[in-house]
């Protein structure tokens, strides 16, 4: 699986819950994938920070997919992504 694309959007923090939501949008070859996240940061943490962590755990949930955790399929991130895959939220 070839992610070529990011986006992250509606992005908030819940005070209710004490975390940052988020939707992260990865876009494969053939298909997009968006995945819900959560993170457990403080209300006023970075935006990179958030980025970052949003990504993280992006990548964390896709590799629990079968096809990944089997072994049939590998992730990887475009060249245009790697370095610094922070997208801005929209």
């Amino acid at each position: 699986m070839l992610v070529t694309g990011i986006e992250i959007t509606h992005h908030r923090y819940c005070p209710n819950s004490a975390q940052h939501l988020a939707s992260v949008c990865l876009t494969l070859k053939d298909r997009i994938v968006t995945l819900f996240c959560q993170l457990d940061l403080p209300e006023d943490e970075s935006l990179k920070s958030c980025r970052r962590a949003f990504v993280g755990d992006a990548t964390r949930q896709l590799c629990r997919m079968p096809e990944i955790r089997s072994g049939r399929d590998r992730l990887e991130f475009s060249a245009d992504l790697v370095g610094d895959p922070l997208p801005e939220m929209a």
